[in-house]
């Protein structure tokens, strides 16, 4: 080998060791214990996308689940999701071409004793885009898609909503 490459592997050797050594971890991980990390969401079933996503988020980030609201830290209630789609602009013709695109997430959190933790708030995605009419099926499609990724947008800003209100009530001195 030559100095170049003895010299290479040394200076990545040496930010390994830097990185260990100052706390680095992998985005999206949830600090606390696990029972800190347990979770149950009703108002969407098991099916919806929404919970599916929140579910998937949740897991990634060391969390879980919990099967009943017994076995939760936390609950998340979730009051409305809801999809709203309105016109922003008319061509010349007068047909619509650039749309609105909101998801909409009202919710609260209660502990399973019943107490709220975090009154109803409500969160908002939004989206705008342009369509220029000339393939409506292109259309459908390009919405569909921006539809679920508003979802999983959602998802992952509603529960670091939840993991950092949460943390400050735990904090914050009764």
């Amino acid at each position: 080998m030559t100095p170049l490459t003895h010299h290479k592997i040394g200076s990545v050797l040496a930010c390994l060791l830097l990185l260990s050594g100052c706390g680095f971890h992998v985005r999206g991980d949830i600090p606390g214990s696990t029972q800190e990390k347990t979770l149950f969401m009703t108002g969407v079933g098991k099916g919806n996308p929404f919970y599916a996503d929140f579910r998937q988020i949740l897991t990634a980030g060391g969390g879980i689940m919990a099967v009943k609201p017994t076995e939760a830290n936390a609950i998340v209630n979730v009051i409305q999701v809801k999809h709203l789609r309105r016109p922003i602009t008319l061509s010349a013709v007068g047909r619509a071409n650039m749309f609105d695109l909101t998801f909409r997430v009202l919710y609260e959190v209660q502990n399973p004793k019943g107490d709220i933790l975090i009154p109803e708030k409500e969160l908002l995605v939004r989206r705008e885009y342009f369509n220029t009419q000339g393939s409506p099926l292109g259309q459908g499609l390009e919405e569909a898609q921006m539809r679920t990724e508003m979802e999983k947008e959602a998802a992952q800003t509603l529960l670091r909503q939840v993991v950092f209100s949460l943390r400050e009530k735990m904090a914050a001195p009764s």
